[in-house]
């Protein structure tokens, strides 16, 4: 049984944080249910509203609300046997995200029978009187569950999809895609955080001196072969996000995949980019970089609030080319540029990247990769209009699923005879699947990062 994360006896501080980390964790778990939301914006949300300040809270109720989410089916299949004759969905949101989060400790993490006592009156104090009324005879039974309660009657697959935290039909969609033995594997890495890399800025710094900086203050860093100005963060005295480097723009946290796909688009000094599904601002900021703030970057995004975002990291990290423009790609935009770079970082089911967005697994449907290849189509066949002759277009997503990838990028050709395939250098991955080799795939337990699929075509 893994350790529990969130020891409830670690003296007086984590004891005054207790009432706000179980507070923002169930508001956060709720907005996911409810709501929708990503896990990440549920907790920033929930903690603005909370009023929660203290990094140390919100760094547990991150870590719990996102071990959860991981293994939310074995989760919600524990608490359902523990809950019986009353179902989970007959349970108000906040008492039912509670009750997951007891599942959690208690059979999951195996945390002692004193922590969950403990655990349990926080929660009364937290939540407020009667909130938790309704689920008391189940957090006993809890208390004495074990996995074997909910998996020993259970087909092989079915077993395997609730200790990988994977709806069962999606499973199988790896299965068909990857085969057993990669998707398994691949399935297993998710289960666990990918390494962490950061960007060296040299927009706003020298290299060597940023480097001298991060390493006063306590952090381990290894270059990344074939990533200019990326490193493996391999040991910390303290969070990234509490450096000074970081504070001030000089480094930004972005992951090894992320990073190629811009090096793979290869921006140069004095180009005209345009850089569509931008928010954030991770691959704006770095493509600024390498043209040495010399050129045009036109970045859009659907979201008023992604792009501010945008607008607040591009500031942050010195970015002096790069102009936001609100459009929905899917759509003639409203723009007769012709670039000599497009770089598409498009929606996806995010099958790639499920180690740090978990709650992404439990939205998907059975049709969503046919949703998600129907829009990224179209956005590709929109934009493909702006990329002027021998210019580049990069297509990018965070899926490793084929619907998404290469049966679009095979779409596209069938249908725009003037683009041809790329091989998309410098080649850190493996090679694309159905004989599309000049495209490359990164998966986590290969290559240690998030999930990728990256081509490179050029307008003849």
């Amino acid at each position: 049984m893994a350790p529990a994360l969130l020891k409830l006896s670690h003296g007086p501080r984590v004891e005054g944080l207790m009432d706000e980390v179980i507070g923002l964790a169930v508001e956060a778990l709720r907005e996911v249910d409810v709501r929708g939301k990503s896990e990440k914006l549920a907790l920033s949300e929930a903690a603005r509203r909370l009023g929660v300040k203290d990094p140390g809270a919100i760094r547990f109720a991150h870590r719990l609300v996102l071990e959860t989410l991981k293994k939310l089916g074995l989760v919600d299949e524990l608490a359902s046997k523990a809950l019986k004759p009353t179902g989970l969905q007959e349970l108000k949101p906040r008492t039912k995200a509670f009750l997951r989060l007891f599942a959690y400790r208690a059979v999951l993490e195996g945390a002692d029978i004193r922590e969950l006592v403990e655990l349990a009156r926080k929660g009364r104090e937290a939540l407020g009187p009667g909130v938790l009324l309704p689920i008391e005879h189940a957090l006993g039974r809890l208390t004495t569950m074990t996995v074997s309660d909910v998996l020993a009657d259970r087909g092989t697959d079915d077993k395997l999809a609730l200790e990988l935290g994977v709806p069962r039909w999606l499973l199988d969609v790896f299965y068909r895609d990857l085969g057993r033995h990669e998707a398994l594997a691949l399935l297993r890495a998710c289960l666990s955080p990918t390494p962490t890399y950061v960007r060296v800025n040299t927009l706003k710094g020298d290299e060597e001196e940023i480097l001298k900086s991060l390493s006063r203050e306590g952090i381990g860093l290894r270059p990344v072969e074939g990533l200019r100005h990326v490193y493996e963060v391999l040991g910390a005295e303290k969070p990234i996000i509490m450096t000074r480097a970081y504070r001030e723009g000089l480094i930004y946290v972005q992951d090894k995949a992320s990073c190629l796909a811009v090096e793979v688009a290869g921006p140069e000094p004095g180009m005209t980019v345009l850089d569509v599904c931008a928010a954030p601002g991770a691959k704006t900021t770095y493509m600024a970089q390498l043209m040495e703030n010399e050129g045009t970057i036109i970045s859009i995004d659907y979201s008023p609030r992604r792009l501010g975002t945008w607008k607040s990291l591009t500031a942050k990290m010195g970015v002096k080319i790069a102009w936001p423009l609100l459009a929905d790609a899917r759509f003639p935009l409203p723009s007769r540029l012709e670039a000599d770079l497009v770089l598409l970082d498009l929606p996806c089911t995010g099958t790639g990247a499920l180690a740090h967005a978990p709650s992404a697994r439990w939205r998907l449907t059975p049709s969503s990769a046919e949703h998600m290849a129907k829009i990224q189509y179209r956005i590709l066949d929109s934009c493909s209009k702006h990329v002027r002759p021998c210019g580049m277009l990069v297509y990018v997503t965070c899926s490793v699923l084929v619907e998404e990838n290469e049966l679009v990028i095979e779409r596209f050709l069938r249908t725009h005879p003037d683009f041809q395939l790329e091989p998309a250098e410098p080649f850190l991955g493996l090679p694309g699947l159905r004989g599309l080799r000049e495209c490359q795939r990164l998966y986590p337990h290969i290559h240690k990062c998030d999930g990728y699929f990256i081509a490179k075509l050029v307008r003849t």
